[in-house]
């Protein structure tokens, strides 16, 4: 089976962040979708998921990233750093960044500064997920400003108690004022962007319809994405039916510089270099990673090490027909 780009992630309510109409953006998008259902690789990737910083504020009980954080040093990306993966993203065209990953990009001090480098570098695409505590008003101001494409608040459900006793440390309330906050003085302000979109992780017991009638009044879109749970891994299950996509479309670059071959290598176990050492454009022609993109072109995923155990390649898998893995 050919990997379906997007295939975790479903829109509720409202519209789509990516209805632009640049010739530019088109073909952005097109390649997203496109490269990974016929294999095609690009000479770099059409996107990198940047950790601004691996440090979060919250504690949140079905986080799938903690653990994998747990006893390792913590903190923000150092601004040189940035420069020089900004630098090498702009000589090779990059469309789309996101800068989060395991943390909360807003503890980063310099985060607007960073964005703003990212559109003067002619990124199309720059956004980041955040859980939104520390989106007030001035934050919201220095982001409009800063020529943000978009951002997606993560918020799970529409009930205060059973939202603060999942995520800990958050404030609904404050959240809730918050993507207000910005939506309101964006619109204040005649800016375009931020588009904000609320979205959830797809917990069970949750009703999705009256989630998206509560935030689809507060938010541009509504959505909700695939739940990861470390403990539904499938491990040496052989599934011809699955390709991921994102050896196709992405790589990751941690707040020290480590690229990883996707957002899901939590754990590690296919280091491509490190930022300076080693260009982000030779992490993504790696032999190792062009072996690992063989074996999901093959049907052979489960013999990657980062694959197989994967809980995204789980959480798709799950989906297929009668056949399938568990």
């Amino acid at each position: 089976m050919n990997p379906k780009a997007n295939a975790n992630f479903q829109a509720l309510a409202g519209s789509s962040p990516h209805e632009k109409g640049s010739p530019r953006y088109r073909e952005y998008r097109r390649a997203w979708v496109e490269n990974p259902s016929g294999f095609v690789l690009a000479d770099f990737p059409l996107h990198l998921d940047v950790e601004a910083s691996c440090r979060c504020n919250l504690r949140c009980v079905f986080c799938d990233k903690l653990p994998a954080l747990k006893g390792l040093v913590q903190g923000d990306m150092d601004f040189g750093l940035w420069r020089t993966i900004l630098d090498e993203a702009e000589r090779n065209g990059l469309y789309g960044l996101k800068l989060s990953y395991r943390g909360e990009p807003l503890l980063h001090p310099r985060l607007p500064e960073m964005v703003a480098l990212a559109k003067d570098a002619g990124i199309l695409d720059v956004y980041f997920n955040t859980n939104g505590m520390l989106l007030d008003r001035e934050t919201a101001r220095a982001l409009i400003d800063s020529g943000l494409d978009r951002i997606s608040v993560s918020v799970e459900g529409t009930d205060p108690a059973a939202f603060e006793q999942a995520r800990r440390g958050a404030d609904f309330a404050r959240i809730e004022a918050n993507i207000r906050g910005l939506v309101e003085l964006r619109e204040r302000l005649g800016a375009a962007t931020p588009k904000v979109r609320v979205q959830t992780v797809r917990l069970p017991g949750l009703d999705l319809e009256s989630y998206a009638a509560f935030w689809r009044e507060r938010a541009d879109e509504v959505a909700v994405v695939d739940y990861k749970a470390g403990d539904r891994r499938v491990t040496g299950v052989a599934e011809p039916r699955f390709a991921c996509p994102q050896p196709w479309q992405r790589l990751t670059v941690t707040w020290d510089g480590l690229v990883l071959p996707c957002n899901n290598d939590d754990t590690q176990l296919l280091p491509l270099g490190r930022v300076p050492e080693r260009s982000i454009g030779d992490c993504w022609r790696d032999p190792r990673l062009m072996e690992l993109r063989e074996l999901h072109r093959r049907g052979l995923s489960h013999r990657a090490a980062p694959c197989d155990g994967c809980p995204w390649r789980a959480a798709q898998m799950a989906k297929l027909p009668s056949g399938g893995a568990p």
